[in-house]
């Protein structure tokens, strides 16, 4: 047997699980970067099927490079306890509410209950995995605004991931009230479309995607742009008194929208530039590795414990 340790990450989302093998140090096993379809509609023998299949095709990369499989890290969206392995969620993965899914984890025969599993919140998680390897590294007050189908917010206070009693992020953003609706309405997905289609003026715009928006605002489209400004500047608004509160020195966009941050940054840098502390603006190094990178610093720092 060999010595050589290894880790699998998960990011897991409503749609996919993404998955790979990870050293110690955060390196990427060669060809284990992998998507399963995650079946977060589904039944919970399919949501397991889909875990497990997702662990079997990672083990096949630890047993090709000779390694030991020493823990797994998983990001999960919440409600979820983090301490606990147990999910709250509602919205999907409905059937595994309250459902000890470390032990269903442990029990798989690919894994055995002697490998430790845990969980992460993903807005936590992409944060610890920036201040670790990507663009927060040596800042001590940071926060990561995530941006995709909601609207996720996670902060550092002296280089720590802020964390709540069950270990999601200590404070959300997504409530906050915004016009006749809550922040998330205006800046989540949602938002994007619905102001697009507001500004567009067309009847339907089925089919359309707030990647499509970002493509046709980099390549000048007048009305995509006009949509990125404004999230941007609606988003800077709203966070602005959160951000001096908490005098963060580092500001980070991550999720799957934030591949477009550079349509709404001159704005957003704009109704921030008064912000002393703030000296750094930025898209997170890595959308696809920071969240597998804070989930595994978190096994690695539970197994020096």
């Amino acid at each position: 047997m060999t010595d050589k340790k290894a880790y699998i990450v998960a990011d897991v989302g409503g749609t996919y699980l993404k998955t790979a093998v990870m050293s110690p140090d955060g390196d990427l096993f060669p060809g284990s970067s992998s998507m399963t379809e995650a079946h977060s509609e589904g039944s919970r023998e399919e949501i397991l099927d889909a875990m497990r299949d997702a662990i079997i095709k990672e083990k096949r990369i630890l047993e090709q490079n000779n390694a030991k499989l020493s823990g797994i890290a998983m990001t999960f969206p919440g409600p979820f306890n983090y301490y606990k392995g147990v999910s709250l969620m509602e919205h999907k993965f409905r059937e595994l509410k309250n459902i000890d899914l470390k032990e269903c984890i442990s029990k798989m025969p690919e894994v055995g209950e002697e490998v430790p599993v845990v969980f992460r919140h993903d807005a936590n998680s992409l944060l610890a995995g920036e201040l670790w390897r990507g663009n927060a590294v040596g800042y001590r007050n940071a926060a990561a605004v995530t941006l995709g189908t909601g609207l996720g917010f996670a902060f550092s206070r002296g280089g720590v991931v802020q964390q709540n009693e069950i270990g999601g992020p200590l404070i959300t953003i997504f409530r906050i009230p915004y016009n006749d609706g809550i922040l998330e309405d205006y800046t989540s997905k949602r938002g994007f479309l619905s102001l697009y289609k507001n500004l567009s003026g067309k009847e339907s715009i089925d089919g359309v995607e707030v990647s499509d928006i970002g493509k046709w605002a980099s390549e000048g489209d007048p009305v995509s742009q006009r949509v990125f400004e404004e999230v941007g500047v609606i988003l800077a608004q709203s966070l602005k008194p959160l951000l001096k509160e908490l005098e963060i020195e580092c500001l980070l966009f991550g999720g799957q929208i934030s591949r477009s941050f550079h349509c709404m940054e001159s704005k957003v840098r704009e109704e921030l530039k008064d912000m002393k502390a703030l000296k750094n603006i930025s898209v997170v190094r890595s959308i696809e590795n920071a969240p597998l990178w804070g989930a595994l610093q978190l096994i690695e720092n539970n197994e020096s414990v």
